[in-house]
């Protein structure tokens, strides 16, 4: 009886879910797949049991990025992740999700569990304010460049004469408009990237040395800081075909971020591995580390960690450009961080 109790008990809470969740058994096939996921995907219950879950939602991470397999290899849930799954009628569907693995005292699997729930609406409301953003920064450009233009004239005397304080003020006033061009100009810039309106130049890259020579010319920046700089290559590493210029800004960027936010006497490393098809490279620091509920938004234009912010001024910008140009190059993006114990972003290109 009490067996039974705890069997529609069970039931009940699966059945009742407002989000889609499925359970795979040892094998990746699917052994629970509730009523929501059910209306999700189109896919009745009765004609995903027993079939893997990759076989079933075709999800974009499955094989190498399968968020099952990285929480058996780590032992954490995976929370809050992307991916693309595939209906029924072999429609595309944004999720966001998370999945967990329940192990034996070996490590083997015993049960994989993934909530997820539909991403298309947020999806559309990203994209429209992605949008309005692109064409009011656009439309800001001219005017600022009219601005700027006009105090310069000022500044080389075309308009009479200046004191000293009008001058001080005109240089502090050119300052900040060069600031806010150069602040639309890299918005500007992350748009067409993301709506795929740059053209990469791609070419044979040797990424070892790329890198060899992006670090030596941080070595003056981090020295300041008492910074030490590593770059771990593996013995051999295959070509990668990118673009020099925008991968060169990306590891610019991460490796900047990496010195500005670390304290004095730390660490960075730069670690790179071959995994499977891809071309995996982590920047990792030893600084204050991120909060959970702060990681999901890191990659996004404008947002800024707070205690980051108040330590260190940017635009918010930066790491949105990092996630532009990988996802050009057909890469990904992510970060693992534990607050006071450093953070590592990690960027993978496609072989």
């Amino acid at each position: 009886m009490q067996q039974t109790a705890r069997k529609q008990l069970y039931d009940l809470i699966i059945s009742g879910l407002p989000v889609a969740l499925f359970v795979v058994n040892n094998a990746f096939r699917i052994v629970e797949f509730n009523q929501a996921a059910e209306e999700l995907t189109g896919w009745p219950k009765a004609e995903v049991l027993g079939r893997t879950c990759s076989d079933v939602l075709g999800s974009s991470l499955c094989g190498e990025h399968c968020p099952l397999r990285e929480s058996l290899r780590t032992g954490k849930t995976c929370m809050g992740r992307e991916a693309l799954i595939m209906g029924r009628n072999q429609e595309q569907i944004p999720i966001f999700f998370s999945s967990a693995a329940l192990t034996d005292e070996e490590g083997n699997l015993i049960n994989g569990v993934e909530v997820f729930r539909d991403a298309s609406a947020e999806k559309k409301l990203e994209a429209q304010k992605k949008n309005i953003i692109s064409l009011l920064t656009h439309d800001l450009k001219a005017p600022v460049a009219i601005a700027g233009g006009f105090v310069e004239r000022l500044l080389k005397g075309k308009a009479g004469p200046l004191t000293d304080k009008q001058r001080s003020y005109l240089e502090t006033v050119s300052r900040e408009v060069g600031r806010l061009e150069r602040y639309i100009l890299s918005f500007l810039e992350i748009s067409k990237l993301e709506a795929g309106q740059i053209e990469l130049h791609l070419e044979s890259l040797d990424l070892g040395n790329l890198l060899t020579d992006i670090i030596e010319g941080f070595r003056l920046q981090a020295g300041k800081k008492d910074i030490t700089l590593h770059l771990d290559l593996p013995a051999e590493l295959p070509p990668l075909h990118g673009d020099g210029l925008q991968i060169t800004r990306v590891m610019t960027n991460l490796l900047d971020n990496a010195i500005k936010y670390s304290e004095p006497g730390k660490s960075v490393h730069v670690k790179v591995t071959v995994d499977g098809d891809q071309l995996v490279v982590e920047v990792r620091d030893e600084g204050i580390g991120i909060a959970p509920e702060q990681q999901d938004h890191i990659f996004e234009s404008f947002y800024q960690v707070p205690r980051e912010a108040q330590k260190a001024r940017g635009t918010g910008l930066g790491l949105a450009a990092v996630k532009a140009i990988v996802e050009a190059h057909g890469g990904t993006t992510r970060v693992s961080s534990e607050p006071g114990r450093g953070s590592s972003f990690f960027i993978s290109f496609p072989l």
